[in-house]
């Protein structure tokens, strides 16, 4: 099958019902509006918001000019755990310092080539460096404390029939989430998000630079609601109440290398880095499991399925399945895994699936086959037998 299949519809697989098939074409296209990228619909906002740890109400007043490196820079991260899943708290403030960001260039604008090609750059006023607002400064965008809750299953189940799944989906998978655009969250509390924004296109390709993997959306608490853009194909008045998208939010795309688990092995051998050992996780998807750093056992490269996961050993020599960051796209995940070989039908536009290891399941070669049968004999000991497996 064919990798190359932008601007071309597919079968695609299960996924939330109460996302609209529109929806997850802007979602995944990464179209955005007034309020943002258009993934408002993948919200999935728990009603017993009692379960959720609480924050000091300090974490909502920190401001970018105040936090300082005793304080954490202003971070706040607060998570409670049960039998069936993860609670997090956060204020999406990054636990280290940001310069003020601009996404083009001080004095020029907040759209992508493509948006602008395309006639969808929904914010045609804004330009980087004005008073745009709260969180805008004379150097850049600089990021305002926005409370964020995730409540995701502690447990992946790799077994499941609907698999392969949407990215951004919380709800198939029982997990909840107030941030439409999110896929994963890093153990920071900050927020993953796919490989692209601004447009159909990767950060790379749309030419974004980043400060550990992220920067702050635009600033749009300012910002006047407004028809769609021509070209664009939403039907009908947005979903949701009306209004301007917020102030800037920092959030993760690429990988973010400043954090422990990436600095563990890049750090210097002599200073105690372990590049030769399987890296350390930095994050849960949406699905449950973990999302590592860059190697593998030994510090091998990992062959993983075209999700961007496979089964193997993790740094604690349980055998799991699980994801792995890397420099190219998808970056940590293009799926919900494993794949299958079915990655294709999960994308929307711009295919961004890993091209995987040529069979529907990839295990890393000297992971144990006892070990692979036992963790998967907790939900079918059969599954095994019912695909390709690439050769470990």
């Amino acid at each position: 099958m064919s990798l190359l299949l932008i601007g071309i519809a597919c079968l695609c697989l299960q996924a939330s019902a109460k996302v609209s098939d529109q929806t997850r074409i802007n979602c995944h296209t990464g179209y955005r509006d007034e309020r943002g990228r258009d993934c408002h619909e993948y919200v999935t906002r728990d009603i017993d918001e009692t379960e959720y740890p609480e924050m000091d109400p300090s974490c909502l007043t920190v401001t970018w000019k105040t936090a300082t490196q005793e304080a954490n820079w202003g971070n706040c991260f607060e998570m409670r755990v049960d039998d069936n899943f993860r609670y997090i708290t956060t204020n999406n403030v990054p636990d280290y310092y940001v310069n003020p960001y601009c996404p083009i260039g001080l004095g020029y604008g907040y759209c992508g080539p493509i948006e602008i090609e395309k006639g969808t750059c929904p914010f045609t006023d804004l330009t980087c460096g004005a008073d745009n607002g709260e969180g805008s400064t004379d150097y850049g965008d600089i990021w305002v404390p926005v409370k964020s809750t995730y409540k995701i299953i502690l447990k992946g189940n790799p077994t499941r029939s609907d698999r392969p799944g949407d990215m951004y989906d919380a709800e198939t998978v029982g997990s909840f989430k107030s941030e439409g655009p999110v896929a994963a969250v890093a153990m920071n509390g900050i927020g993953i998000l796919g490989p692209n924004d601004a447009g159909d296109v990767s950060i790379d390709e749309g030419g974004f630079q980043l400060t550990c993997g992220g920067h702050v959306t635009p600033p749009l608490a300012d910002v006047t609601p407004g028809p769609p853009p021509h070209n664009s194909k939403r039907q009908g008045p947005p979903p949701g109440p009306p209004g301007p998208g917020g102030p800037p939010m920092y959030h993760y795309h690429k990988s973010p290398e400043c954090l422990d688990p990436f600095r563990n092995a890049s750090s210097g051998y002599d200073h105690g880095a372990q590049p030769y050992k399987h890296a350390q996780p930095f994050a849960w998807s949406l699905d449950g499991f973990k999302v590592y750093a860059y190697q593998d056992v030994g510090g091998a490269a990992p062959i993983v399925d075209e999700c961007g996961g496979h089964f193997g050993e993790t740094d604690t020599g349980e055998v799991e399945y699980h994801y792995h960051s890397r420099v190219i796209t998808p970056y940590h995940q293009a799926c919900q895994g494993p794949s299958l070989g079915k990655c294709a039908g999960t994308q929307e536009g711009t295919n961004f699936c890993h091209p995987g290891c040529g069979a529907d399941i990839c295990v890393q070669p000297g992971t144990d086959e006892g070990k692979l049968r036992e963790y998967l004999a907790q939900w079918d000991p059969e599954w095994l037998g019912k695909y390709t497996v690439n050769d470990y």
